[in-house]
């Protein structure tokens, strides 16, 4: 009888993949991300030229806007460093190859890298920020009328992509949309607050909304014809009348969704004093009205 040998021992093998070794949108950030990281920066940002996308700003941290960027400057950082640091025209053609190699793939298996792309190609769009795990996207475009048809453009683009409610924030060339740069801004009151009741006077042609809390009510009114917007000022005028409740703006209310069963889901942005957006808010509810006044304490709740 001969004795077998014993078997090989089976030992795992883990396979660590080089973030450059991806491609399309993949590879851009990450080849973006590596020249940050070891530059120690805060924020980098390029700029390309696609003949299918135009004039685009393709920036890290990925959930950041572009800082400010001079329109005939190639690139920037934060803080600033010298050309000769960073390889700034072997970055730049890396991004325009890789970005060239996304748009051609028509078989993208990753739906935020898909989305980005379509937000992209959207005629004045030369920027998008997000972060796969946030319910935000938001999207830098001209001002003016223009930038209107790109929101509800945008909106079109997202809708029905996600297995959640994703809002849309377009945001102006030219506005600072760093939230990062802003104070901390605390937005929870003193005391805790619900939404109460959301009222219409048609023969005043008025919204009410009455927030409560502890043992203070307070009623916010607007007018009726101001629709979406007007339910969160009506919300906002209550709140503003709670003690020590500080100063809120609407920046804009928009329909996520109408559904077959009657209900309404409204996103909300809320900005400071200094226009900057700092909170977004979801509602959802019976009517518009409703739905925005909801959306408006989700976002004063944040």
């Amino acid at each position: 009888m001969t004795a077998l040998p014993e078997p090989p021992r089976l030992r795992a093998v883990t396979e660590e993949h080089d973030p450059l070794e991806r491609d399309g949108l993949a590879l851009v950030y990450a080849a973006l991300e590596r020249t940050r990281s070891r530059g120690g920066l805060d924020r980098l940002t390029v700029a390309i030229d696609d003949a299918s996308l135009g004039h685009q700003l393709l920036s890290v941290p990925r959930a950041e806007l572009p800082g400010p960027l001079d329109a005939a400057a190639d690139w920037s950082s934060t803080p600033r460093l010298d050309e000769d640091v960073v390889d700034v025209a072997i970055l730049r053609a890396l991004c325009r190859l890789a970005l060239r190699g996304a748009v051609r793939d028509e078989s993208l298996t990753d739906p935020f890298d898909a989305v980005e792309l379509a937000l992209r190609q959207l005629e004045g769009v030369d920027a998008v920020a997000a972060d796969p795990g946030d319910d935000v996207m938001r999207v830098q475009a001209p001002g003016g009328s223009g930038g209107d048809a790109v929101a509800h453009e945008a909106l079109e683009v997202v809708r029905g992509r996600f297995d959640r409610s994703v809002v849309v924030e377009v945001v102006r060339e030219g506005h600072d949309a760093a939230p990062a740069a802003a104070s901390p801004i605390s937005w929870v009151s003193a005391s805790p607050f619900e939404l109460l009741a959301v009222r219409t006077d048609q023969d005043l042609g008025e919204l009410e909304v009455h927030l409560g809390g502890g043992e203070v009510r307070t009623v916010g009114r607007a007018p009726l014809g101001d629709g979406l917007l007007g339910a969160a000022r009506a919300t906002l005028d209550a709140w503003h009348r709670r003690p020590g409740a500080p100063s809120r703006s609407v920046g804009w209310a928009r329909t996520v969704e109408s559904g077959v069963d009657a209900t309404v889901v409204v996103a909300v942005a809320l900005e400071d004093a200094g226009r900057v957006t700092v909170a977004h808010g979801i509602g959802e509810g019976a009517s518009s009205f409703d739905a925005a006044a909801r959306a408006t304490v989700d976002a004063l709740s944040r």
